[in-house]
């Protein structure tokens, strides 16, 4: 093979948004598919490159004003191949009936799967930025999340650790389990997470009375906006709960807590430690 066409070759495999036929050049009209995704195109600057999203990707503000192609769930498939893009960027929930018919029409798409722990939040937040031709901003927004969360772990690493419940939903009620970020939450902020043991999330009402934790977050992904506060005034009720004695019981908001990126990770840590150690001003 001739130098100059391998050449060619291995730049076509490297740069991400190369076709045949167009410019060396990242994709410059992409379509997300899930809030997460839009999120993170924002956080490292790439939103001029993003012409639509779904209705839930509502963060930032300005997301609110990109061409809607319907929800995460059930795209308009006609619409998102009459826009032209040259990424499509999946969610999870993305059905891959409607992603199918996208890629025989000709559409790229890039299927972006959910992140369970800090370090792999950091790892797609790197390939982002390699797909988006970003991987400078993508460097420096991990490096400042690492350094704020390291900063916070040096102060609550040596510090009496809280016994924490984190409720995730209502019914059923699931919880952080090990080996997810949720977990990590409650870890770096100088807590011990009563269900780290756990292999799953699913939890009962009956195991947080018997374990008795000092501490309860709760956070209702998806439901409505007072089921927290709901929530929140049912724990009250039990006497004996020791989070409910000592009025130590707190609702998060789910948005940051349940789809993070690095930087609301970063953020969502520092919040849990200055509710489990508000007596430290370095964390005010």
């Amino acid at each position: 093979m001739k130098p100059i066409i391998q050449c060619i070759i291995i730049v076509a495999v490297l740069l991400p948004g190369f076709a045949w036929g167009e410019s060396l050049s990242y994709p410059q009209r992409i379509i997300s598919l899930g809030p997460i995704i839009t999120e993170m195109i924002y956080l490292l600057k790439a939103d001029k490159q993003l012409i639509a999203n779904t209705n839930y990707c509502i963060v930032p503000d300005d997301a609110k004003n990109k061409e809607k192609i319907g929800s995460m769930i059930e795209m308009n498939v006609e619409k998102i191949v009459s826009m032209q893009p040259n990424l499509v960027l999946a969610s999870p929930l993305s059905k891959e009936k409607q992603l199918s018919m996208l890629e025989n029409l000709g559409v790229r798409v890039r299927r972006i799967t959910n992140p369970r722990t800090f370090s792999e939040i950091c790892q797609l937040t790197m390939n982002m930025g390699e797909i988006l031709g970003k991987a400078e901003n993508a460097r420096i927004v991990i490096e400042t999340a690492k350094k704020n969360v390291d900063a916070i772990l040096s102060i609550t690493r040596n510090l009496p650790k809280k016994r924490v419940f984190m409720q995730i939903g209502i019914k059923p009620l699931h919880t952080a389990s090990r080996d997810t970020f949720l977990n990590e939450y409650i870890e770096y902020a100088g807590g011990i997470n009563i269900a780290s043991l756990e292999k799953t999330g699913v939890y009962s009402r009956e195991k947080v009375l018997k374990e008795n934790p000092d501490v309860i977050f709760i956070t209702t992904m998806g439901s409505a906006e007072t089921a927290g506060e709901q929530e929140k005034e049912t724990w009250m009720q039990y006497p004996s709960l020791k989070a409910a004695r000592n009025k130590e019981i707190y609702v998060l908001d789910s948005y940051l807590v349940c789809s993070p990126t690095v930087d609301k990770f970063a953020r969502t840590v520092k919040k849990i430690a200055q509710v489990l150690h508000p007596e430290i001003d370095e964390l005010k």
